[in-house]
């Protein structure tokens, strides 16, 4: 890095030091943050881990595919199939964290001291199986846009 990277990334850095020291005093943020917290249950501790790797994923991973073909190849055709592949894996991750706590919550419904094969039982399972069935949705989908490939660019291809 130069030396005026390293001032602009200080410079952001401290910014972000002042945000969060703003909303850790603004009452409206701590009450969100309270609330977020005691929602926050061995019963859905899985499905809150998958939103928090998604989102972090999908942020840095459209941000990585932004600079690759939009700064440096300058290719919105390339930034747009990466972007669907991008939020296509993040849909599947999702959706296989939403089936997994589906599946521990079906455990722990059959764990429980006088369960019973009734209504309940069938909805849970029913949760579980959609849920699987729309992850295998989602792998489809992801696996035909790893196939597709950018046309590329017309104008290079006359010039030759």
């Amino acid at each position: 890095m130069n030396g005026w990277q390293w001032f602009w990334t200080l410079v952001g850095f401290i910014i972000y030091i002042v945000v969060l020291i703003f909303l850790y005093f603004y009452k409206p943020f701590e009450d969100l943050f309270n609330l977020v917290l005691n929602g926050l249950s061995y019963e859905n501790s899985i499905l809150w881990a998958v939103v928090i790797v998604g989102i972090a994923g999908f942020c840095g991973y459209h941000w990585r595919a932004y600079q690759s073909h939009i700064v440096q190849q300058r290719s919105v055709e390339s930034m747009v199939l990466t972007s669907l592949r991008g939020s296509t894996f993040i849909a599947i991750l999702f959706s296989a964290g939403a089936a997994l706590q589906a599946v521990q919550i079906l455990c722990v419904y059959l764990l429980a001291p006088g369960y019973s094969l009734d209504e309940a039982f069938g909805k849970r399972l029913a949760a579980v199986v959609a849920l699987v069935i729309l992850t295998g949705v989602f792998c489809i989908i992801f696996w035909l846009l790893k196939v597709m490939r950018p046309v590329g660019r017309r104008g290079r291809a006359q010039e030759h």
